[in-house]
């Protein structure tokens, strides 16, 4: 915790430290937008996410998972190279992990052998 200041600061001490906070060096506006990406390239991210998700969903599964392991790999060089931008990747990296797990159970679930069932496809 702070210390309680033993007096007052008179006017010309509070503008000296006002005029250093003012004068602070911080980093360049450009150093910023260089650790940002793109708001397009961004978009595009999103979309290839968002399509591997419908077509696991439409039950295309190959196609799925290749968008999603295509995004996996962009959401590894978002968290490398863009560090303003992890959030967007770490919500990339759920969906595409997500679809990955549960398009691989679904498409592994078709090759499995069905026993012999007495009540035939129907299921009574």
């Amino acid at each position: 915790m702070a210390d309680i200041p033993g007096h007052k600061r008179s006017d010309n001490e509070l503008s000296e430290l006002r005029k250093r906070n003012a004068f602070a060096v911080r980093p360049p506006v450009q150093q910023l937008k260089n650790q940002a990406l793109h708001p397009i390239i961004l978009a595009l991210g999103y979309i290839l996410c968002l399509t591997g998700a419908g077509l696991a969903i439409g039950e295309i599964y190959i196609s799925g998972l290749a968008c999603a392991s295509i995004t996996l790999l962009f959401t590894l060089f978002i968290f490398w190279k863009k560090p303003r931008s992890r959030h967007h990747a770490a919500i990339m990296a759920i969906i595409s992990l997500l679809v990955l797990v549960f398009g691989t159970v679904y498409y592994l679930e078709q090759f499995e052998q069905t026993t012999y069932d007495a009540q035939g496809p129907i299921r009574y």
